[in-house]
């Protein structure tokens, strides 16, 4: 069922009632002229007071986005996702004794190539080098580039959504 601050795509209406697909369910819903309300999705996100979490599809204050960066104007850009969402998103961390262990053995201004993408560069010089980890566990996995990591983590980290992604990209490619 959806919840207070649900965000859905109103599907039709009549004079007493609405149609609404709510995206976090994946559900169409009857309710009643009453039980919601209706907002211009063009006077949300970063530069007013509101905003949709592409997670959780809430309706939030925006200040419950963390700040990520900055935009041309030096206005502060916020992330996405909300901080509640962010939270579970990153999940478990490294633990610091074994996160020293793992930057002990960092590469740094030396050739390092990628195990993932298998790019090669020169350590924290033409590449930024990561510890990927388990943010289930917070197991360390290894040093991969910037770029890898990032695309991991928009896959979740999951090998259902890489396997999904391999299939795309036979049928399509």
């Amino acid at each position: 069922m959806s919840k207070k601050k649900d965000v859905g795509i109103i599907s039709s209406e009549s004079k007493d009632y609405a149609l609404i697909f709510f995206i976090r369910i994946w559900q169409e819903i009857k309710l009643n002229r009453n039980d919601f309300q209706v907002f211009d999705v063009k006077k949300i996100g970063d530069g007013f007071s509101k905003k949709i979490c592409n997670v959780c599809h809430k309706l939030k204050k925006t200040t419950d986005f963390a700040k990520n960066q900055n935009a041309k104007n030096n206005r502060p850009v916020r992330r996405p996702s909300c901080k509640d969402c962010r939270v579970k998103m990153e999940g478990v961390g490294i633990s610091r004794t074994n996160k020293l262990k793992w930057l002990k053995k960092k590469p740094a201004n030396e050739p390092f190539e990628c195990p993932v993408c298998k790019k090669r560069t020169i350590a924290g010089i033409t590449n930024k080098v990561v510890l990927e980890h388990d943010h289930h566990t917070g197991k360390a996995g290894g040093w991969i580039c910037d770029s890898c990591n990032t695309g991991l983590g928009r896959f979740r980290d999951n090998i259902g959504i890489l396997k999904s992604a391999i299939k795309f990209l036979k049928k399509n490619y």
